[in-house]
């Protein structure tokens, strides 16, 4: 079963999804959780192998965050893609 996680916060939110996370699932930052991104510890760094990191790309635009070139950006369409390609979506905040 394939979840799609969406984080809105930087943190705490970004630490409880790491540890909810399985191979298979995607990770799409969106909001201020784009600034993820920008964290000293990289905790982004710990999702499995098979765990697509992508990100909001008009949020982080927005926010002038770069998105690095390894890491997916993505538009509205992407996203409400990507919510009917998985089971189900759990959103941290």
């Amino acid at each position: 079963m394939k979840t799609l996680h969406t984080v809105n916060k930087p943190g705490q939110p970004m630490a409880l999804c790491i540890r909810a996370v399985a191979d298979g699932d995607s990770v799409l930052l969106i909001e201020d959780g784009v600034y993820e991104l920008l964290s000293s510890g990289k905790t982004i760094d710990t999702l499995p192998d098979n765990c697509s990191l992508l990100v909001l790309d008009v949020d982080a635009r927005a926010r002038g965050v770069s998105v690095p070139e390894h890491i997916k950006a993505i538009g509205y369409d992407d996203f409400v893609t990507l919510s009917v390609d998985h089971d189900k979506v759990l959103s941290w905040f």
